[in-house]
């Protein structure tokens, strides 16, 4: 009984450092293939684009700003009215009169974990144990076309990775988010890479939550390392 304890352990711990062997070379590739070495020198990002938010059957233009270290700008239109999202690294805020805002309004600690998520240059995977994260490899998509990677984050909150077989680029996520007092589950879809730069970037996206199509984003345009004003990403100033 001992040796039969004694080999099933042997096999575990076989089994267990393959996948670790395994999962390392999946991240590899990934990194090598979006170009993350590249981005890492990337200081500034603009982003311009068209929302379509499907449940409301509306369409908006969209200018996102990004900075280093993590300050983003969000800049949209609903109903002919300005969105405008902020976040400083520090403090965010939002100002949408067409949602009732119609003053800036400081965003809440839920709100500022949605943005600190925005504010990332890199693959959700990158350096994911000096973020505090573990991932474990979890097989394949149902499919079997893309590698299933599941990152626990330093909160405990976990997100589903899916990384293509054959391009080594992420398409997809799900997670599960709070919404207001119910638990909701967000699946995230990426499509039409295209390199600037060197740099594998989505330019098509899909959000549903609880299997409902919610937003698109389509990407017209990327800008790297082009001069941004720092204010802009302070509290909006409303004329």
């Amino acid at each position: 009984m001992r040796k039969l304890f004694i080999f099933i352990a042997i096999i575990c711990f076989a089994l267990s450092s393959a996948q670790a062997q395994n999962l390392d070379q999946i991240l590899k590739d990934h990194f090598n293939a979006s170009g993350q070495d590249k981005m890492t020198k990337i200081s500034t990002m603009v982003t311009v684009g068209k929302l379509n938010y499907v449940t409301a059957g509306m369409e908006s233009a969209v200018t996102i700003y990004r900075a280093r270290p993590n300050k983003l700008r969000v800049e949209a239109s609903i109903l002919g009215s300005k969105v405008i999202q902020t976040y400083n690294g520090t403090t965010g805020w939002v100002y949408a009169p067409a949602m009732g805002i119609a003053a800036p309004q400081e965003l809440g600690a839920e709100e500022l974990k949605a943005v600190l998520q925005q504010t990332n240059f890199e693959s959700l995977l990158w350096n994911y144990k000096e973020k505090g994260s573990s991932l474990q490899l979890a097989g394949s998509s149902e499919d079997g076309s893309a590698h299933k990677v599941i990152m626990t984050q330093k909160d405990g909150e976990v997100l589903i990775v899916f990384i293509d077989k054959k391009s080594h680029l992420i398409t997809g996520s799900v997670t599960k988010q709070m919404m207001g007092s119910a638990e909701a589950e967000l699946e995230t879809t990426m499509k039409d890479y295209k390199a600037v730069k060197g740099i594998q970037t989505p330019h098509y996206t899909s959000t549903k939550m609880d299997g409902e199509l919610m937003m698109t984003m389509a990407i017209e345009s990327i800008e790297y390392d082009k001069k941004i004003d720092a204010a802009m990403f302070e509290k909006p100033e409303v004329q």
